[in-house]
């Protein structure tokens, strides 16, 4: 007997209507883009297996594409979510607060840097996920952190000095990292084919009471990227999701002009997600906010009644994708995940 007891139905076309707010579909669909290896094994009952991919001179582990598939089918996913691997931080953990390696202009053009290596990337793994697609699901391809590798290799310290002291170096770190973004989506979105079924761009932009910095920096420097990969969505036909946690309220309207169909994950201690309903549910699908602290410390019954709860007065008319208020990592408990997608099911 499967883990998870639901009969899998997976079916796109219930996913695209709710992203973009077509109609309402006969359940509310799941909608997440990281789960822990653990909570795969779990529900599919065995040790998942793994590869190594190479990019940009790099090692990748990963689970096959043909495992994490029936992972995705086994836990009621009407899609796949997958990317093209690329790390581009390269200041570490412990230099991203104060200075990172990129302090001067000096530095940025001394040096080779990953995102000089993007046409390296390899997408390997996503060919072969598409190779293995049936034809009832589709891809969702996504991409992250334009705005947060900025800051990380500046140093989070000196990358707030310098957008008063060095904007001309604040502004060609983006512009670079940016570019090599923009070009990885497209060469993603080629390598899966017509099983493309939306874009998901991940990239933090504030905190339980704010953005991070004031928003016209974000419409300076990062939204103009952000809109490309929301203008390739737009001309391959497929929803545009934004994954942000935080307190977003000052940038909703950005979201909009940039083409965002979907905000991913409302975080219950950063925003009302009745509210959010209530003032950009004409807009924008909703995805998550079912607690990833109550994922990981609950009980199935808490699990279930929260599902219920968020169903009931964020999707009474359509327009809300069932997920965590995060991610889905290791310390989930399965027994909670389990619950989750079930009761998604009804």
């Amino acid at each position: 007997m499967p883990y998870i007891n639901i009969k899998p139905d997976p079916c796109y076309e219930r996913l695209r209507d709710t992203l973009t707010l077509k109609k309402k579909a006969d359940r509310p669909p799941l909608c997440d883009f990281s789960f822990s290896k653990h909570l795969m094994d779990a529900t599919l009952g065995k040790k998942t297996r793994e590869k190594i991919w190479i990019s940009c001179g790099k090692e990748e582990r990963r689970v096959l594409p043909a495992d994490e598939l029936d992972f995705f089918i086994a836990a009621g996913y009407d899609f796949v979510c997958t990317w093209p691997f690329y790390n581009f931080n390269v200041s570490g953990k412990h230099q991203i607060e104060g200075t990172g390696r990129i302090r001067t202009m000096d530095d940025l053009n001394k040096n080779e840097w990953p995102w000089d290596l993007a046409h390296r990337v390899n997408y390997g793994n996503m060919e072969e996920m598409a190779a293995l697609m049936p034809i009832c699901m589709k891809i969702i391809i996504l991409s992250h952190d334009i705005f947060t590798y900025v800051w990380e290799n500046m140093g989070f310290t000196h990358f707030c000095n310098s957008l008063f002291e060095d904007e001309e170096l604040v502004a060609e770190l983006f512009r670079q990292i940016g570019k090599a973004v923009c070009e990885i989506n497209e060469r993603a979105a080629l390598a899966v084919g017509n099983k493309i079924g939306g874009l998901w761009y991940a990239d933090d932009l504030a905190f339980n009471t704010g953005t991070f910095v004031n928003p016209d920096v974000y419409r300076k420097h990062l939204f103009p990227w952000v809109k490309k990969i929301g203008n390739l969505a737009r001309e391959l036909g497929v929803p545009f999701i934004y994954h942000s946690d935080g307190f977003l309220w000052d940038l909703f309207d950005d979201f909009y002009k940039m083409g965002v169909n979907a905000i991913h994950p409302l975080e219950p201690k950063s925003m009302d997600a009745q509210e959010v309903k209530a003032k950009q549910g004409r807009r924008f699908c909703l995805i998550g906010n079912v607690d990833v602290d109550l994922l990981a410390q609950g009980e199935p019954d808490q699990i279930k009644e929260a599902v219920q709860s968020r169903i009931s007065s964020l999707g009474s008319n359509g327009g809300y994708c069932v997920g965590s208020s995060n991610t889905l990592p290791p310390y989930v408990k399965a027994e909670n995940f389990k619950a989750m997608v079930e009761a998604a099911f009804g």
